[in-house]
This record gives structure tokens, sequence and C-alpha cells, in this order.
């Protein structure tokens, strides 16, 4: 991306993410959020076509920031479960910072699209992790094809997602520590044994 267009994406999530933060996102219009980014309309347009899915765009950046803080080399199987672990405790952190967009963006209107922003990336990385270590998958590798590496990633994104708005719905949601041990108590075994955890 040029470095013009880019200066008016940032403007533009930096924008979206203090109308969720604020508690507002279904009844921002193009207009209002290019005004706020100073930005034309056409500019908006040319970055998403939606706020809604400008600030998927928005999430899916901060979530691609959390991947590339992390060591670009894949870890030894024996380091495996400590930073699969320590990802995940990342993952909570970053929602528990932004809880007021994540709240807000996975209410309303707003919820299905940001939602598959935030399961995709979590099955994105479960997906990479099932393919490079199979001996973590519950199923003997040689059964292990696309299909089945996908359902699996799938069923413990999706289940991590909806225990994750679960607790951002909470009137007082609980530390990240309390939640990260109830999810990893519900979490598939094959999941827990590859984050370091008795199964």
């Amino acid at each position: 991306m040029d470095p013009r267009s880019q200066r008016s994406r940032d403007r533009l999530t930096t924008a979206v993410i203090r109308f969720a933060c604020a508690g507002r996102l279904d009844d921002v219009s193009v207009s209002e959020l290019a005004r706020a980014a100073e930005v034309t309309r056409d500019t908006f347009y040319r970055h998403a076509s939606s706020v809604t899915e400008l600030l998927s765009i928005a999430l899916a950046d901060k979530l691609a920031e959390l991947v590339a803080e992390t060591n670009e080399q894949l870890p030894t199987r024996a380091e495996l479960g400590g930073v699969l672990s320590a990802g995940e405790l990342r993952l909570l952190r970053h929602i528990e910072e932004l809880a007021p967009v994540y709240r807000t963006a996975l209410a309303g209107q707003s919820a299905a699209p940001v939602r598959r922003t935030l399961t995709g990336f979590l099955q994105r990385n479960l997906e990479v992790a099932l393919r490079v270590y199979p001996d973590i998958a519950p199923i003997p590798e040689h059964e292990l094809d696309d299909e089945s590496v996908a359902v699996l990633a799938a069923y413990a994104a999706s289940g991590t997602v909806g225990a994750i708005e679960v607790w951002l719905s909470c009137d007082e949601p609980r530390a990240v520590e309390d939640v990260r041990r109830i999810i990893k108590a519900g979490a598939p075994e094959w999941w827990v044994r590859a984050t370091g955890g008795a199964a």
C-alpha cells in the first residue's frame, strides 16, 4: 500500500476504533466516520464497504500485530505448549485492553462480521499448529486431511470466541487469568494437551 493510502487507512481505522470504544457503531454513518478521520467518503469506500467492515479490518490489523510480536520461527515441539499458552494469554489481554471496542463490535448489527474476523484469526492459527505439529491432533495423523484440520480448528476457535463474548457481556468481567482458566477447562482435550495442560 502506498504511503498516502496507508495514512488514510490508519486515520479511518483509528476513527472507527474510537467510535466503537465509545459504544457507537451501528448508528455511525460513513459520512460521520469519514469526517472524523478527515478523509472523503470516496476515500472511505476505497478501504471498506461499510463501517462494520472497516472495524473488522481494524481488528484484523490489531490481531495480526499480536502474531507479529512472536518469534517468526516455529517453536520446537518441546517449546510448543509454552508458545501456544503464551499466545492464548496475549489474545485475552489484547481483548481486555480493547474490551469496550469488542463489546460494541460483538453486539448489534456488527456482531457477525467481527465474530468472523476473530474466529477466522483463531482458526487459521490453529490450522497451522495442527499441520505443523500433527501429533497434537486428537485423531491419527493418517486421518488428518484438510477437512479434519479445518473442522478441529473451527470447533476450538468458535468455542473460544463464544466464551470471549460471554466474558465481555458480563457486568463485571472476570480477570484475564480467571477467564483463561475457565476457557481451558472447557477446551477440547487435544487443545489442553497442546498448550501444556493435563487432559
